[in-house]
């Protein structure tokens, strides 16, 4: 039997400077925010369920904070009906968003989505318009909104640590909320937020399970352009998942694009092998996207799977095989019936040309009515992975698949 996820990337452990963040989130876990309602910027007039807030964040330069969010609990939610809850993170050219909310409350969870970067002064003249994305932000906003800056910058006058301790931040309100399960909270955060929640995930282990889309840890061996900063300065020391997932045993299950122009397969792998509850699913040619990533039915399907409800998803229980040869076995939920296995293959490596994945995916399919399959691998595959998929009975399409080998990880999967 082979690893279902297997890199030749390594955990680097941490350092001095994660260090410092431990003891700095650590010490944010404990703060408490203050929420004051916003009813002018409530998002739905008929669902009174989604409401407008701001919670204050940390100070900034001696100065008090807030961030602006939308929060919703299902009707039925209470003190003696909890729910489980969940915060969303929104990604790099986002902002809170209303309908993503809406939707996780609508599968019976508590949600809030912040926004990351038009966080105010307390006090300061400003104006919310959830239509505008961070580049029309309010100027007051704080700090420089670069992201992060580089590996030596203080944490502390870097957007990305208040954006990060936002996080966590949203989880300290929702576990104060006495309608929320405080047992059951979860996290999902799409592209720049998948990555600031796989980082988040190693410094708050009171979530119960995290879904990064897209972003992930690793991304200084991503071949995407997105990766080369990471690679060619000292922001991988201080910013990255690879140097903690080591230690995170909640489960984490990472959603990716075999072709994502910004995140590339190869470190989405490594983070599910790193992780010891690590899963990974890759969607073929996947689109990047808020839309796209925060409606993926398998990211519902795990998350009501880790709260014990709800429809499960396609499990591939074994794979196993020899040079050119492989056998994948799986398990299928009640609502499907049948599933195909395929194997997509590439002749090179990841190579990207102006964000676009030079050589895409082949494809090889065969049916496998009984939850097993045998598949031929190809001499000239360089790098493969395996998927099966199958419909509902809804017509919903499901995958799962392995991580993304090369002949090298494929044959060292067997032995270790």
């Amino acid at each position: 039997m082979k690893q279902l996820y297997y890199s030749e990337h390594r955990l680097s452990g941490g350092n001095e400077k994660t260090d410092a963040l431990l003891a700095f989130f650590e010490k944010v876990k404990k703060v408490q925010p203050q929420i004051a309602a916003c009813p002018s910027f409530d998002p739905f007039p008929n669902d009174e369920r989604i409401k407008a807030i701001r919670f204050s964040s940390l100070p900034y330069g001696g100065r008090e904070t807030s961030a602006f969010a939308y929060i919703g609990f299902p009707d039925n939610a209470c003190a003696q009906k909890p729910v489980p809850a969940m915060v969303l993170v929104h990604g790099g050219a986002g902002h809170a968003y209303a309908e993503w909310v809406q939707d996780w409350v609508d599968h019976g969870f508590a949600a809030i989505s912040f926004d990351g970067f038009c966080q105010v002064y307390t006090g300061a003249p400003h104006t919310y318009d959830a239509s505008l994305d961070f580049w029309a932000a309010d100027p007051e906003a704080y700090p420089p909104m670069d992201c992060f800056i580089d590996g030596e910058t203080p944490f502390d006058k870097q957007n990305f640590t208040y954006f990060v301790a936002d996080i966590l931040l949203a989880n300290n309100l929702l576990r104060a909320d006495d309608r929320v399960i405080s047992e059951q909270i979860g996290m999902t955060g799409i592209s720049w937020g998948g990555y600031a929640g796989s980082i988040a995930a190693c410094y708050d282990d009171r979530f119960a399970f995290a879904a990064p889309v897209y972003g992930s840890g690793f991304q200084d061996v991503s071949q995407t352009a997105w990766g080369k900063p990471f690679r060619e300065s000292g922001i991988i020391d201080l910013w990255d998942a690879k140097h903690l997932l080591g230690e995170v045993t909640m489960p984490l299950c990472f959603f990716n694009s075999d072709r994502d122009p910004f995140f590339d397969a190869n470190a989405t792998t490594a983070c599910a092998a790193a992780a010891p509850n690590g899963s990974l699913t890759l969607l073929p040619a996947f689109t990047h996207g808020q839309i796209e990533g925060s409606t993926i039915p398998e990211l519902f399907r795990f998350a009501e799977s880790q709260v014990g409800r709800g429809k499960r998803n396609i499990q591939i229980t074994e794979i196993s095989g020899t040079e050119n040869n492989a056998a994948v076995s799986f398990t299928l939920p009640d609502d499907v019936k049948n599933a195909r296995v395929s194997l997509y293959y590439k002749i090179e490596d990841l190579i990207y040309e102006d964000k676009e994945l030079r050589e895409l995916w082949q494809k090889i399919s065969c049916e496998a009515p009984d939850g097993k399959a045998q598949i031929n691998i190809p001499d000239e595959a360089c790098l493969f992975y395996f998927c099966v998929e199958s419909e509902t009975i809804e017509a919903q399409t499901l995958h799962a698949t392995s991580g993304v080998y090369s002949r090298e990880t494929w044959n060292a999967a067997e032995k270790k």
